[in-house]
């Protein structure tokens, strides 16, 4: 019964998200009551079908799949490195994305390249990261986690700054900039489907290590006399999350600012344990991604890129949040 009570808020948003993603598929110009909507899905609707299976669905999909992605890592990372500010760009898994699209873009490459380029550039800024602080001999693993994920983030910024100078005004360097600031709509099912599947192992991954995120915030001495490998703990936990990280950004583009939010405010309803903050964090993100998403259509027929909605709605909620959390603790 214990047991049950504590993961009933987790299992509340989780069904709100649900619900949520019902809502988006249900409503618009041309609204599916709900009766039809589970027919329309599995494609015995008719012309529903066709809607909810190539219109809707598709970006419906990209958006949970980016917001529970890009909680889940922010609150990996939080609960890693005991700090309210960590994201899922610590280690410039974005940054690194970035550059490999506006790369891709730069050569003309079609959109299934631009996604693998932008994938395989948010791994291999991460896994730079992770290589760069394995090989140190710092007392503090989390210091020098933080420090090469910073270099790494620097370098490709760098890198992407010097794609832009070079790119052609009229015709790159619009994709470019359209590209990362953040979208839902290019999304096909099958390029969402393919997101899903990486998103879905570094989740199972983190849910996995659950108590031992716990314990690895703690320090590695502490982690230690428990018997737990600290440092494989921690770069397996921080793989995992980058490879949500450069999934979602190889899909939708940088929409920053759902890693941050999402853990502060599950925070609030289920409290520090990794194990009921990680899938509350992914619920809650996910139910924001749908939110700016559908506000990004609701301002006219011009379309208000997500990354900017993100961070316009996400910073102030942030401060809010971080406030409450703090006069909690």
């Amino acid at each position: 019964m214990n047991r049950l009570r504590r993961a009933l808020p987790v299992l509340t948003l989780v069904l709100l998200a649900l619900a949520g993603a019902a809502a988006v598929l249900s409503t618009g110009p041309l609204a599916i009551p709900l009766t039809d909507l589970w027919s329309a899905v599995i494609g015995r609707g008719g012309p529903e079908a066709e809607l909810v299976l190539t219109l809707r669905g598709p970006r419906l999909l990209a958006a949970l799949t980016c917001g529970a992605a890009l909680a889940g890592a922010g609150a990996g990372f939080q609960i890693l490195f005991r700090n309210p500010l960590a994201a899922p760009d610590l280690l410039g898994v974005s940054s690194g994305a970035g550059l490999g699209a506006a790369l891709a873009l730069l050569l003309g490459a079609g959109t299934v390249l631009v996604q693998s380029a932008a994938f395989a550039g948010g791994l291999a800024i991460g896994g730079l990261a992770l290589g760069c602080a394995a090989l140190t001999r710092s007392g503090d693993g989390r210091l020098a986690l933080i420090l090469c994920g910073v270099v790494a983030g620097a370098l490709a910024s760098a890198g992407l700054g010097l794609v832009v100078i070079v790119a052609e005004p009229y015709s790159q360097l619009p994709a470019i900039t359209y590209w990362l600031l953040g979208s839902f709509t290019r999304a096909t099912l099958v390029e969402a489907l393919f997101a899903l599947g990486p998103v879905c192992l570094g989740g199972a991954i983190l849910l996995w290590l659950g108590f031992r995120l716990d314990v690895l915030s703690l320090g590695d001495e502490q982690a230690r006399s428990l018997g737990l490998p600290a440092r494989r703990l921690r770069l397996t936990a921080l793989a995992a999350a980058a490879l949500m990280t450069s999934a979602v950004v190889a899909l939708a583009g940088i929409v920053g600012w759902i890693g941050l939010l999402a853990p502060h405010a599950a925070r609030l309803i289920v409290g520090d344990r990794a194990g009921r903050l990680i899938p509350a964090s992914m619920a809650i993100g996910a139910l924001f991604a749908l939110v700016i998403d559908r506000m990004a259509t609701a301002f006219g027929p011009a379309e208000i890129p997500v990354g900017l909605l993100s961070a316009a709605i996400g910073a102030p909620a942030f401060l809010f949040l971080f406030v409450a959390t703090s006069r909690r603790s």
